[in-house]
This record gives C-alpha cells, structure tokens and sequence, in this order.
C-alpha cells in the first residue's frame, strides 16, 4: 500500500471481530513503526501497554473502582467495560513524562501524537481495523494505578484494534481543501 493511499483509506472502526485477534509479531510491528514518529531531542517519550484477553476487563473494574460516587453505576460500570472490550486488542499509548520543562512535555505530547499516528497507518498496512479514543477513561486515576503510570505519565491515547468486524468501504466524502496560506 502507497502512503497517500493508507492516508486517504485509513479510517477509524468501531466494529471489530471478536477473534481471532491479531498476532503479537503484527502488534510488535506497528508498535515498532511508531516508534519512527519525530521527537525533539530523541527522547522519546513513548510507552505502550498491550490489554487482551482478561487484562481489558481488569482495566474496565480499576477504572470503574475508581469512579466518583456520583457516576458510579452499573449502566457506567457496563459501559466502561464493553468499550475497553470492543476489540480484541488495547493499546494505550502514554507519555512518560520527565522534568519540568513545559515546553518539552508539550513537545513530548506532540510526539506521542505522532506515534499513535503511525500506529494507525502501520495497523491499517497490516490489514487491522483500529480507533483511536481518549475521553475520560484517559483520564482516569484507576487506569493510571492499573498500568503502573507516574504520577505525570499521561495516556494519550487508546488504541482499539482487531480485525473489522465486516469489510466496509473505507472512503468518506471528499475533503475540504486544505486551509493554506503562502507566505512568499
């Protein structure tokens, strides 16, 4: 696949089989592509944590722990869980985040944006359905406990992937042109 093509194909899903899920080496590899993204002073600021299996629902309960009391429900409880269960596979893409300089952390949330980028178009290259979330559940202090974050790790995104559920047509109307201003 061109990379003009994956840009203009890759979309978000948000029906994927059940199974089979995809391989460790395929994971292993659109992991490594995003690794590629550009970071200011190669620091790389990157870490992914891989949920299948039993490991999505222990997320959804340290999530759902953690709730206030005003949204803890079973409805909120259900619904934690089945999004953290829609894929067969959840990549969370964090920030580690070091020192104090504001610019870098910015800089180093910027290349982590980059990174889940890349995840997408090497998934999409690899034949995957994928999403990309953020929403509450990235920001939850029980999410935070559960995969070990520091107290300024951030996760920057959920990456929801498998294969799609049915084949679909992945184009969408056209684009807007492209807002440019030249400056010559």
């Amino acid at each position: 696949m061109d990379l003009y093509e994956a840009l203009r194909t890759r979309r978000s899903s948000g029906a994927f089989a059940p199974a089979p899920a995809p391989s460790r080496e395929v994971l292993e590899r659109v992991i490594e592509a995003a690794t590629w993204a550009p970071n200011h002073h190669r620091t790389e600021p990157w870490r992914f944590h891989v949920l299948s299996g039993d490991a999505r629902g222990a997320l959804a309960r340290a999530i759902g722990n953690a709730l206030p009391p005003d949204r803890d429900t079973p409805g909120e409880r259900d619904a934690i869980r089945a999004k953290l269960e829609r894929s067969p596979v959840v990549i969370a893409v964090v920030q580690h985040v070091t020192g104090d300089d504001a610019v870098r952390t910015l800089e180093d949330y910027a290349a982590c944006a980059c990174a889940t980028q890349n995840l997408l178009l090497a998934a999409h290259a690899e034949g995957l359905a994928a999403k990309w979330s953020t929403g509450k559940l990235a920001r939850s202090p029980g999410a935070t406990a559960y995969l070990g974050l520091g107290a300024r790790d951030r996760i920057v995104a959920y990456v929801y992937a498998g294969y799609a559920a049915q084949p679909g047509d992945p184009r969408d109307p056209q684009r807007a042109p492209a807002a440019i201003a030249w400056h010559p």
